[in-house]
């Protein structure tokens, strides 16, 4: 084990020896800020590393006694911050045929520089290899994914089956939390498994386009895939927009200010039907919202105002900004695509086997990761809105806030509950140094010892200067077609109102449940991301153009300059400042 450095908040892990490199990419996305204690306590080994290892194991190129026994290896936190274990994912690289560890780098730097692979003696295991090796040909002949279709109804189910949570105990409640913190080692297995399923097809798919001299046409094959749940919040509010919009009624609501807005039409008769599929609607979609892998976040059941925000700019959306909208066009240029690369692949049978295995599954196993992904989003979910309602009992009688409970761990949470008012000097203390870590941005990466915490920098702190007009950057071209537009720079969802039709979104680190914006965006710019980052995933299933893995993009483009954007080339020509 490497050596213990001093930690930087109480739930940081130790390094790892054997897996030395960390980074925030893709990660960074899902747990945006740094973890709140009771969020790692209660998942970060028992729900995110185990289920992981079970995914490697599943898989077949790890054995679970390849790990250390009770500290984390494969995810952990640093700084507060989460991070990915790099390393180990280039050994099931080594381990799998035909995969190479620059390859699986892809999938977390996208283009941007990554430590490079430094063998050990134990990456090799020919064992592990030959059982890999039947996985990646299961990746290409049809993966059995019928399990993803079982949690989702068993998921459902438990949501449907949750009744008042106010009528249950303080135990109750607490066993609530952990029955289902503890679930998320399956869900969050299944999640990984898809993950590296995605990563090897998608790899494949790029790597012979490549090959062939038509890169750009990767794109538009991971494009047009259908049946992808992460659009789902995008479909949902989309056609309540559209009763928005017909209605007089609801407009004059909305033009009336979004505060309060959800009250005023419950008291209003001619509103009824719009709620009836409002409440569908938080059924259904209510587990997303901002961070949704970290317990304290808000979703939109919990604030549902993040929604009804999203709606009033939808609302003003053209017909013609419909999800929907180019479904036809993007399934009919994927398979175009398809078989533009096809032919170029006469007389290589092999390749070509391999190709139309990849650019087939492809359909089965982005999709899959992102219902796995919604599984897990929704089991968090129930165990936050247990916690929640604990929060709101020690508020309600006067002996805190309603999120202290986020900062206490597991082990402790009896006693806090008992008597919230002893735990008052702790709280505050993990509230200000957790206030600290969000305030700062963690290295995207590191090997070795843990970042010590001069190399946080404060966050969004300018780093390089903007371009000038006819410069052009680049990036990882992640979903096809072309745009030009006004770009707007937002820090977060809550910047939203800042988009508007046709403007050029540019963001630091997006998620799947930006796709509602997505549809007013023209095009979609960001620093972090990889070809099967949820956020791409989104984008090209909606047809917006995206170039993800952009280097300072937030402050190499000027905000409101004009840029032209291609997602199939991954450039963006800054026109005019």
């Amino acid at each position: 084990m490497t050596g213990s450095t001093a930690k930087l908040f109480l739930i940081d892990d130790e390094p790892s020896e054997r897996f030395p490199v960390w980074t925030r990419g893709n990660v960074g996305e899902v747990f945006a800020e740094a973890v709140s204690p009771l969020t790692w306590d209660l998942l970060g080994f028992r729900g995110y590393e185990l289920g992981w290892r079970d995914a490697l194991a599943k898989i077949g190129a790890f054995a679970l006694e390849e790990f250390r026994a009770d500290d984390n290896e494969v995810c952990g936190a640093f700084g507060g911050y989460v991070y990915i274990n790099v390393s180990a994912s280039r050994v099931l690289a080594v381990r799998l045929p035909g995969m190479t560890p620059e390859q699986m780098d892809q999938s977390f730097f996208g283009d941007q520089e990554a430590p490079a692979y430094v063998p050990s003696p134990a990456d090799e295991n020919a064992e592990r290899t030959a059982q890999a090796g039947a996985w990646l040909m299961s990746l290409l002949t049809g993966p059995d994914l019928a399990f993803l279709d079982e949690d989702k109804a068993y998921i459902d189910g438990e949501a449907a089956a949750r009744g008042d949570l106010q009528s249950l105990t303080d135990a109750e409640l607490l066993g609530r939390a952990r029955r289902f913190t503890g679930e998320m080692r399956r869900f969050f297995g299944s999640h990984i498994y898809l993950l590296y399923g995605a990563n090897v097809v998608t790899s494949v798919v790029s790597g012979v386009c490549t090959a062939v001299g038509r890169s750009e046409l990767a794109s538009e094959i991971l494009a047009g895939l259908g049946e992808v749940d992460s659009t789902g919040t995008s479909d949902g509010l989309w056609a309540l927009s559209r009763q928005v919009r017909a209605s007089a009624t609801l407009t004059t609501a909305f033009e009336g200010g979004t505060d309060g807005l959800l009250e005023r039409l419950a008291k209003n008769p001619d509103a009824a039907d719009f709620l009836v599929v409002w409440d569908e609607f938080i059924q259904q979609h209510g587990a997303y919202g901002k961070n949704m892998w970290e317990l304290r976040s808000a979703t939109f059941a919990t604030h549902p105002s993040l929604a009804v925000e999203m709606l009033d700019l939808l609302r003003r959306a053209d017909d013609s900004q419909a999800p929907t909208a180019k479904t036809a066009e993007l399934a009919e240029r994927r398979e175009k695509a398809i078989g533009e690369v096809a032919a170029l692949l006469a007389g290589d049978e092999e390749t070509l086997s391999q190709f139309l295995g990849a650019a087939a599954n492809v359909k089965l196993l982005l999709p899959g990761r992102e219902r796995a992904k919604t599984n897990c989003v929704k089991c968090i979910q129930e165990a936050r809105l247990a916690l929640r309602e604990l929060g709101r009992r020690v508020a309600a009688a006067g002996a805190g806030a309603a999120d202290d409970i986020m900062l206490v761990l597991d082990a402790e949470l009896e006693d806090y509950l008992a008597d919230p008012a002893s735990a008052a000097a702790t709280i505050a203390a993990r509230r200000h140094q957790l206030e600290e870590l969000c305030a700062l941005e963690p290295p995207f990466v590191f090997a070795g010892e843990a970042p010590t915490k001069d190399a946080f920098k404060p966050r969004r702190a300018s780093r390089v200067a903007g371009v000038e007009a006819g410069s052009v950057i680049t990036g990882l071209a992640a979903a096809p077609g072309t745009h030009t537009g006004r770009a707007r720079t937002i820090q977060s969802i809550d910047e939203a109102a800042k988009v508007e039709d046709g403007d050029v979104l540019v963001a630091e680190i997006t998620d799947s449940t930006w796709g509602p914006l997505f549809l007013t965006a023209g095009a979609v710019v960001v620093e972090a991301g990889s070809p099967i980052s949820h956020a791409v995933i989104v984008s090209r299933e909606l047809g917006i153009p995206a170039v993800v893995s952009v280097p300072d993009a937030v402050d190499r483009i000027p905000d409101g300059a004009r840029v032209t954007v291609d997602g199939g080339t991954g450039t963006i020509t800054i026109e005019e400042v």
